[in-house]
């Protein structure tokens, strides 16, 4: 499959002093032991899952927006993953690019695309790391354990019947947004959540949480955007009108990012289609580049 290439455009306030996003992020080449930029347009996923498409030009608007952020690290992109409606082997292919660069010791950030680039960021993450214990952390409003066929709210049941040495923390759940059987898959798999009034309520659970995540070999983590309110995100698939505050998501996002196990990190339900003034987009590209800013801001 071939990978769509994107280009960056965007304000240059001095030609020759490179520091928005747009004039330093280059296409991939097979570089080593740096972040990369992978998208997948895809959401045949939310279309199985009934929910409102539009998130396959989802890594296009976040790069849009990303462009002229200020940014003056070194940044590659290896383009995107185009998904058709046979998931499935879209999912295998971002699994294998993902993999190829993990396996070349990069950090991969993957701009999705729905919520199903998560079994396709799974997919990369264990076939680079096969008998290591490995931890998922998701932020996101839905537990997306349903156990049905393949869409974006199977993912995590997917993942937890196959694979017995992968354990699940969420954080964010809805508890009007997921049914008791949800609730109750999720204590049967032994899944670590918070609803967001717990954490709203516990100050100190992110660091609770941090600390118990250096006990896995490896660390990815998935944020939903649905994850966040709908007047700060409203173009996802499924809006929320009890979400995390754009100031609550960045400080999770900051927080973190600053896992020295941490290898790949995806955002994903960002749907232009519905967006008002681009405030979703923009808002993953803040996300975006505020979570690298934290990852690297000690090397």
């Amino acid at each position: 499959m071939t990978l769509k290439k994107h280009s960056y455009t965007g304000r240059t306030d001095n030609p020759s002093i490179k520091e928005r996003f747009h004039q330093v992020v280059k296409e991939y080449s097979n570089e080593t032991n740096s972040d990369v930029i992978i998208g997948f347009m895809s959401d045949e996923g939310v279309k199985r899952n009934k929910g409102r498409v539009g998130a396959s030009l989802g890594p296009v608007k976040i790069r849009e927006k990303m462009a002229s952020l200020p940014y003056i690290r070194e940044i590659f992109d290896v383009g995107s993953v185009v998904g058709t409606t046979e998931l499935e082997v879209s999912q295998a292919e971002l699994g294998n690019q993902i993999s190829n660069l993990l396996k070349k010791d990069n950090f991969v950030l993957i701009l999705g695309g729905g919520h199903e680039t998560l079994y396709g960021h799974y997919l990369g993450v264990r076939e680079t790391f096969k008998d290591e214990k490995i931890c998922v952390l998701n932020i996101d409003a839905h537990f997306d354990l349903r156990n049905e066929t393949s869409s974006s709210g199977t993912m995590f049941h997917q993942i937890l019947s196959s694979d017995k040495n992968i354990h699940y923390k969420v954080l964010g759940i809805q508890p009007l947004g997921n049914t008791k059987t949800l609730f109750e898959t999720a204590n049967q798999f032994g899944v670590e959540y918070y609803t967001i009034d717990k954490i709203r309520e516990n100050k100190d659970l992110l660091f609770t949480l941090s600390t118990t995540l250096q006990n896995y070999d490896k660390v990815f983590m998935t944020l939903c955007m649905d994850s966040v309110k709908a007047s700060d995100a409203p173009g996802v698939s499924a809006p929320s009108s009890n979400g995390f505050t754009s100031l609550e998501i960045k400080t999770i996002i900051e927080h973190f990012a600053k896992l020295n196990n941490l290898v790949s990190f995806d955002i994903s339900e960002v749907s232009p289609e519905h967006d008002r003034d681009d405030m979703t987009s923009a808002l993953a590209a803040f996300l975006s580049v505020t979570f690298l800013n934290s990852k690297n801001e000690n090397v």
